[in-house]
């Protein structure tokens, strides 16, 4: 274990090699209009109304990835809001590297026939993470259909969340893992 000093300041000093000393952090909420199942099936979400994050800016808008400067532990979590009339299987998915490191199984639904018309689903992860290592999250919905009545992530402002963030001091006791 390292001396008190240096635990501390892990979070802080994370890499200044690169010149990006900081604790990172991306808060991002709300998704530009409402995002069909059939559309975005199995595809990280990019599309986000408003955007919160470290001076570095890590976030790439283009492709819905954050992108980590430096080793250390980081936890993210994301709630997404989404209407699933036919009752079809929903999953909410976060992932580094293209690979779950959580997944939800929300089979709920029916909409407003089942007196309900939204539902919601949250899941959270920690990680060992690396420099150039990325973050994303994903809707997993496999039964989405291209016609008739089909289930949607919400659209707005407010609704739909996703943050991440270093955890200060955290220690990866193998940085091969």
């Amino acid at each position: 274990m390292a001396d008190y000093k240096t635990w501390m300041l892990t979070g802080y000093r994370q890499n200044h090699t690169n010149g990006r000393e900081g604790l990172q952090y991306f808060d991002m909420r709300g998704v530009t209009g409402h995002h069909y199942f059939s559309d975005w099936h199995n595809t990280d979400l990019r599309n986000w109304d408003n955007k919160l994050q470290s001076d570095h800016g890590a976030f790439d808008t283009s492709n819905g990835r954050y992108y980590c400067y430096s080793e250390g532990v980081f936890f993210t979590t994301a709630t997404l809001m989404f209407t699933n009339p036919n009752t079809r299987d929903f999953h909410a998915m976060v992932l580094k590297n293209g690979v779950s490191i959580g997944t939800t199984n929300e089979h709920s639904g029916g909409g407003s026939s089942n007196g309900h018309g939204w539902n919601g689903a949250t899941i959270s992860g920690i990680c060992r993470v690396a420099e150039g290592d990325y973050i994303t999250v994903r809707c997993f919905a496999s039964s989405g259909s291209t016609s008739g009545t089909r289930g949607y992530l919400y659209g707005g402002h407010d609704y739909n969340k996703w943050c991440g963030y270093y955890i200060a001091g955290a220690q990866r006791d193998d940085p091969q893992t």
